[in-house]
This record gives structure tokens, sequence and C-alpha cells, in this order.
């Protein structure tokens, strides 16, 4: 098989794990945050202010906490999909990947693109476990935020509305089958992808 990968993810659901283990066990690479690097050099962006929009919105309302205008706001996360949009189709024209998030599954449609997501509670315990130091409120709190940004940014710049099961190859339930039982899922179903 010779095509991209692109797995989106609710917060806490073990989305970028899945990518990781799914690359390796296909001999693919794997592309998440190394993408900043990436944008950043073909953008001539620097890298603090990509950091500070990654996989952001434009703040129409002017409610951000971030200090900068609506209309510099709407140009430059403007500016950073577009570069975003062109390393992503970039590497997928190279051959197989697997890339997480960056709105990879609407820039890549013909991609083998998967959702996971877990209930809150598998959630809450898989935040918890990575970051000991936060109470159950504190990691729901991110999880709420993180999921809600992940949604306005997808929606933003995609027709495709985030997490609705349509819109996806294939949905996994992490909470219910952990990430490696997704592991199994994933790779069976592209096995059968022609």
């Amino acid at each position: 098989m010779n095509r991209a990968i692109t797995i989106s993810r609710q917060y806490g659901s073990g989305g970028r794990e899945l990518g990781e283990k799914l690359a390796m066990k296909l001999g693919i690479p794997f592309y998440d945050k190394e993408l900043i690097a990436m944008i950043a050099k073909e953008g001539n962006i620097e890298p603090s202010i990509l950091e500070a929009n990654d996989e952001v919105e434009p703040d129409l309302d002017n409610y951000s906490t971030r200090l900068i205008e609506p209309e510099y706001q709407i140009a430059m996360t403007q500016r950073i999909y577009a570069v975003q949009e062109t390393v992503i189709k970039s590497l997928a024209e190279k051959g197989s990947c697997v890339i997480v998030g960056r709105c990879a599954d609407a820039i890549l449609p013909h991609a083998v693109n998967i959702f996971v997501f877990a209930d809150m509670e598998s959630r809450i315990k898989r935040i918890m476990s990575l970051n000991p130091e936060l109470s159950r409120d504190e990691a729901r709190g991110g999880i709420n935020i993180v999921d809600r940004r992940r949604k306005a940014y997808h929606e933003y710049y995609s027709p495709i509305e985030w997490g609705k099961m349509e819109a996806y190859d294939i949905c996994l339930n992490s909470g219910l089958i952990g990430v490696d039982g997704c592991l199994d899922a994933a790779l069976a179903y592209i096995n059968h992808v022609k």
C-alpha cells in the first residue's frame, strides 16, 4: 500500500501513540510535532510564532489571551495553514506515512483517515498517568479545552465535521480495546485497502 494514513483524535485517546506504533509496524515515516519545524522552514516562519498558532483557529471575536490583532491572527493562521497544506501534500506525494492532526484528513481525502476516541474516564486516566501532578478536574478541564480547540480549528479550515463518523474510514475506541487493540484493528483495515 502506497498511501498516507492520517490520525485525528480526541485528547487523551492515545491517537499519537497509535500513530507512532502504526508507522513503526509498517516501516513508514511518522509526523506529528516534527511538522512544526518543517512548516517553519518551508514558510520561513519563526518557530515561536508557529508554535503559538499551532492548530489554533483565528480569534475572530478577539477573546483570545494572545496579544495579536484579529486581522493579523487571520493572516498568520491562514499563512500557516497554507504552508502546512503544502508540506503535508508533499509528504504524502513522497510515499506512505502517518500524519497526526493538523487537518491532514481534510488535506488528504484519499488517505486512510482514522479517528481515535475514548470515553471520558479512560481519557482522564490516560492524561493523569502521563501527568501525575494533575488532579482529575484539571485533567478533565484540559481534555475539554483541547477537544474544543481541535474541533474549532478543524471546522474553520475544513467542511468536514471533526469526529463525525462518516468523515473517516475507520473510527477506533481506545477506551474499549486500548491502543494496542486499535493498532491491530487499524492494521487489519489497512491490509484490505487497495
